[in-house]
């Protein structure tokens, strides 16, 4: 099995857990719907970035933590409903070391791949056809997966204190918080995130993600744009 296989293996729990165009500027036009969930399991974290026009999928943006595996981000864009452009960017383990490694794949309008790069470490590694059909049912697995969280309302929210207040990365203005205490004990940096629901401005707090040790806040992955 090669080394593309078992990312793919490790990738695909949080997938699976639970379960050109003709106008092109008349597409554009219409308004974008965003959405911002996570999700944590026993040793992992995962937060996702999801926007979309009229049920159509235009980006996708996944940031993955892990206790022992790794962590890495990914970048996914869609054109008239297609996947075309993949990007991941981070660290696995292999054989007990944790290395860095990344991923591209662009797709035409037929979605066969016309480029492909892996690289671990400094080897450059191939992608076999059966990879790259995975990955790509990885990303309808992930929208599915995003709309349950969606659905039970798994928002993902992080934030910071100033000058003793809870200060949303969102909006950058105080929030009311359901248990403020509890967001304290976990923000050692003065950073916090959380997985809630928000009702009326008040954000009811569910679970707490220390996984999530970021010193600011956290902003859907651009890998895509640093490739060009």
């Amino acid at each position: 099995m090669s080394r593309v296989s078992l990312l793919l293996i490790s990738l695909l729990p949080f997938a699976l857990s639970g379960c050109i165009a003709g106008n092109l500027a008349d597409t554009t036009a219409l308004p974008i719907t965003t959405i911002n969930v996570a999700e944590h399991h026993a040793d992992s974290t995962a937060v996702y970035w999801y926007s979309s026009r009229q049920a159509q999928p235009e980006r996708l943006g996944e940031r993955v933590y892990t206790d022992k595996q790794g962590d890495y981000q990914s970048d996914y864009q869609w054109q008239s409903g297609k996947l075309i452009t993949l990007l991941q960017r981070g660290t696995k383990r292999v054989d007990g070391q944790l290395v860095p490694f990344s991923l591209q794949l662009r797709f035409d309008s037929q979605g066969l791949a016309v480029f492909q790069r892996y690289k671990e470490a400094e080897h450059i590694l191939p992608v076999t056809m059966s990879e790259i059909a995975l990955l790509k049912q990885r990303s309808d697995l992930l929208r599915q997966r995003i709309a349950r969280l969606d659905r039970k309302q798994q928002r993902f929210v992080q934030g910071y204190w100033q000058q003793q207040q809870l200060m949303s990365c969102a909006t950058h203005q105080p929030l009311r918080v359901s248990d403020p205490a509890l967001l304290a004990s976990s923000a050692p940096n003065g950073y916090w995130a959380a997985i809630g629901k928000e009702s009326q401005g008040r954000f009811t707090v569910q679970q707490v993600l220390p996984q999530i040790d970021s010193h600011s806040c956290l902003y859907a992955p651009k890998l895509i744009e640093l490739a060009d």
